[in-house]
């Protein structure tokens, strides 16, 4: 149970590359495809932040996400095994952050793929996972707060 939030880490991260790969790859033998009025797929790069804002500030965007990732790291470790859909929803959010940083590193902008009428902006998984993960942290600090019971009262 110890390591489960690892494999959420993986799989997150590996859905997004998956993810990427193949879109990459259709998007160039179809290029943008309208499946219905609910979904298309649409090859475009963001080099700014999330919905495309601050475009060109990539470099200082992986820089704060490399800081933003150790500190739920270092956040999910401390926190307490009981906790554990917090802690899977941390891992999902690393995992999604991770995805968008090897873009920034290796191709220094983010492919997004994914356009729906219901959010504004074209995404990818990586950014669906850091929604997940973010909805799954703060589902589990509702429903399974500490026990504050073991502490001693003075």
């Amino acid at each position: 149970m110890k390591y489960i939030p690892y494999l959420f880490i993986l799989l997150a991260f590996f859905a997004d590359r998956l993810s990427k790969w193949w879109a990459a790859a259709y998007l160039a033998a179809y290029g943008p495809t309208k499946f219905n009025s609910f979904f298309t797929l649409q090859e475009t790069y963001n080099k700014g932040v999330a919905f495309g804002l601050f475009q060109g500030i990539g470099s200082y965007v992986g820089w704060l996400t490399v800081g933003v990732v150790v500190g739920l790291l270092i956040y999910m470790i401390q926190l307490p095994a009981e906790q554990w859909l917090t802690r899977i929803g941390v891992a999902v959010l690393i995992g999604g952050a991770l995805g968008n940083l090897v873009d920034r590193v290796f191709v220094g902008e983010v492919l997004d793929f994914i356009e729906t009428p219901f959010r504004q902006g074209i995404f990818n998984i990586a950014d669906v996972m850091i929604y997940l993960g973010m909805g799954l942290m703060l589902l589990g600090s509702i429903i399974q707060r500490p026990n504050r019971s073991k502490t001693p009262h003075l």
